[in-house]
């Protein structure tokens, strides 16, 4: 086990291009001193009524969903031949202190009236010292009371004990309206979060969409520990909610349709099927155990992929076992050394009902109807895993219709599949199936990479078109590509011919048009993932290195998001020392998270 690091520092900016960036560093960390000013600040001071003790949970939003940021404007009164009066201000901190047995401890961000939510460096048990002073002049005559978890803080400092998971909400009162500051706890484990913030945007620039992120940052100490996370965070770096999971946990999102987050959870020395075994956990609003769900029938529950869709059913992935035909697939050197009855692993999605009936499954290696084939082409499939996995599901989306746009990774391809029929609608990359079974097969068009996508993850709609065209975004990871326009003429992995990137197209006929790509800087041939969100930015999680690869340490993780020209409009960078992965990256408006109060 690691030594717990020595107490956290101060804040301290961060040396990046950009002109302004703060830094949540974990105790130990190296970096210049001084102070750095946020650029921008986003949120404004609220009214809202103080938290009450009893509220638990862990996060940045009070009992009922109202946003800690949000402004309540008292009612407009009109006075005899006034118009309307304006709405007094409401009352603020003019300063918030924390400190520890061995001294103050630095806010992250700053303390700025107008922000109201802090991450603060916690012992696993700790006594902390609050001391909180009104703004002067907030209201004359009128008297202010500040409060600490719902208690009063006689003469503004108190002290308090809490555990490194807990928050403190401190409330300045004034009449029937107040304003609360939360400091949110954050082990000594848990990474370095440093926010870039851009500069200034100019009338070309777009703006950060709203909401919350959702994350599942994990490294390794040098000790050969394994640290995992699950969290979210806002814009400033700041954990609203963490948890650790034992032993390792991965995809934490959000399920709007059923008010769950989910994250899968690796079962620790569990092998099934000849792969590592997993559950779904389910999580409520307060991020209590409502659920662990897995795959009904099959002796696998993958890992990679989770859904619940708007009828509130499961969506699964797995790999079982199979044997195929791969006698007409050629190896490297043009000969055919593969049996009839092959063993390999089928990639499955399985739809199953919160009551365990499976409504729909749908399996990478059978074929769906008299005289169809197989729904991928095996020869197409020698990508990566050949022939253990010849498919490599890894990810797994729903159209705004409802299908299925489903990556496989192996193939270098992705099918849209209908729900609940099965069948095969498109295919994108990879060569014309072998039986034409009313498919369209897009060809890229426009591409400055001819081969298109590759390796890749998340295919996700980004819109549609005037004339009913679907858009799709795609990870390129930019691995196990095939050399040219066939890939039955593959040959040992050509060298890379491309940067890892985002791409989208625009499916109209049978081409798939280039619109638009965002090239990431490094090697990222595992992982990664992009989600679209409104006004046509894109939340990129770059994914990382193999181990030893060509990824320098001078790019550690970091999540970002661009606007549509491709300009980033936030930038959070994981990690100092310690290599850390984050799986995914999504970002939610609809979150309502209580504070989890000692």
């Amino acid at each position: 086990m690691e030594n717990p690091p020595p107490p956290a520092r101060l804040l301290t900016p961060h040396p990046h291009p950009h002109p302004h960036s703060l830094s949540l560093s974990r105790p130990g960390a190296v970096a210049p001193s001084g102070v750095p000013v946020e650029r921008r600040p986003r949120m404004m001071a609220g009214t809202v009524a103080d938290l009450p003790r009893a509220a638990r949970g862990h996060g940045s939003f009070l009992a009922g969903g109202l946003p800690l940021a949000a402004l309540a404007l008292a009612p407009i009164a009109l006075a005899p031949g006034c118009g309307p009066s304006p709405a007094p201000a409401p009352p603020v901190l003019d300063s918030l202190e924390v400190a520890g047995r061995d001294g103050p401890k630095p806010l992250v961000p700053a303390f700025a009236p107008g922000i109201h939510h802090y991450a603060v460096r916690c012992a696993e048990r700790e006594t902390l010292t609050v001391t909180a002073r009104p703004a002067v002049g907030n209201a004359a005559g009128e008297t202010e009371q500040i409060t600490l978890n719902g208690a009063p803080l006689p003469e503004g400092r108190a002290e308090v004990a809490l555990r490194h998971d807990q928050d403190l909400a401190v409330a300045v009162r004034r009449g029937a309206a107040s304003t609360t500051y939360a400091i949110h706890c954050v082990p000594l484990d848990f990474p370095e979060v440093t926010v870039v913030t851009p500069r200034a945007p100019d009338e070309k620039q777009g703006k950060r969409a709203e909401g919350l992120l959702l994350l599942d940052p994990r490294y390794d100490t040098p000790e050969g520990e394994r640290v995992s996370y699950l969290a979210v965070l806002d814009d400033r770096g700041v954990p609203r909610f963490h948890r650790r999971i034992e032993p390792r946990g991965r995809n934490f999102r959000w399920h709007p349709a059923l008010r769950l987050y989910s994250y899968a959870r690796f079962l620790d020395s569990a092998e099934s099927c000849g792969r590592t075994e997993a559950e779904v956990v389910l999580l409520d609003e307060r991020f209590e155990v409502a659920d662990r769900v897995r795959a009904a029938g099959l002796c696998n529950t993958d890992w990679h992929d989770f859904l619940i869709t708007d009828e509130g059913n499961y969506l699964f992935l797995s790999f079982i076992p199979a044997e195929r035909d791969f006698s007409a697939v050629p190896d490297e050197d043009g000969d055919y050394p593969w049996s009839t009855t092959e063993a390999t692993h089928d990639s499955v999605i399985q739809e199953v009902t919160p009551s365990g009936e499976v409504v729909f499954q749908w399996n990478s290696g059978e074929a769906r109807g008299d005289g169809a084939g197989p729904p991928l082409k095996f020869a197409d499939c020698r990508r990566q895993h050949f022939p253990e996995h010849y498919a490599w599901l890894n990810s797994f989306s729903l159209t705004g219709e409802g299908n299925l746009l489903a990556s496989f990774r192996g193939c270098a391809q992705v099918l849209e599949i209908e729900r609940p029929s099965g069948r095969i609608r498109r295919q994108i990359g990879g060569s014309a199936p072998a039986i034409a079974d009313g498919r369209v097969h897009h060809r890229f068009v426009g591409d400055p990479v001819p081969v298109g996508f590759c390796g890749q993850h998340t295919p996700v709609e980004t819109g549609r078109g005037a004339n009913g065209d679907l858009r799709l975004a795609v990870f390129d990871n930019a691995v196990h590509c095939p050399p040219g326009p066939d890939p039955n003429l593959a040959r040992p992995p050509p060298p890379r011919t491309h940067r890892p990137r985002v791409v989208e197209y625009r499916l109209s006929g049978d081409e798939a048009v280039f619109l638009r790509h965002y090239e990431i800087p490094f090697p990222a041939p595992i992982a990664g993932s992009v989600e679209a969100l409104p006004g046509g930015n894109w939340l990129i999680s770059p994914g990382w290195d193999y181990p030893g690869g060509e990824r320098p340490p001078s790019h550690p993780t970091t999540v970002v998001e661009v606007d549509p020209t491709g300009r980033e409009v936030l930038a959070l960078r994981f990690g100092s020392d310690e290599q850390v992965r984050i799986y995914r990256a999504y970002r939610e408006t609809s979150l309502t998270i209580p504070l989890n109060l000692p």
